[in-house]
């Protein structure tokens, strides 16, 4: 059986995190930091969790187990400057679902920012 390469690979994750963190730059997005309008105060930015679901688009991952894992695997990039410890299964499933992220279709906000042939 031939040896499968990764859909993920550091480097990738590295380029794309520089180049969604400078779209977000260049755009103003703003950054929520609050669960509503009197809500708690959230731990991980929002950018940290859109981000997290592009990966999870690239490397079509099914589950959000799969998701964490792969937050877990690449924490050290994706998390890189943060004071953050890697986030909890829990709070990443729900924050995927707050930003309308559903298993198995890739949120409209990916094709918006990155082109259909960065994530193939």
């Amino acid at each position: 059986m031939p040896k499968q390469t990764p859909r993920l690979n550091p480097k990738w994750v590295k380029q794309a995190r520089d180049y969604f963190l400078s779209f977000l730059r260049e755009t103003k997005f703003p950054h929520p930091v609050r669960n509503g309008s009197r809500g708690s105060q959230f731990a991980y930015p929002e950018w940290l969790i859109m981000l997290i679901a592009v990966l999870a688009v690239k490397a079509k991952a099914r589950t959000y187990l799969a998701i964490h894992r792969l937050a877990i695997q690449y924490w050290d990039i994706i998390g890189e400057g943060l004071e953050l410890n890697p986030i909890p299964e829990t709070t990443l499933r729900y924050r995927l679902k707050k930003i309308s992220f559903k298993l198995g279709e890739a949120p409209i906000f990916v094709f918006q920012i990155f082109p259909e042939s960065f994530l193939k």
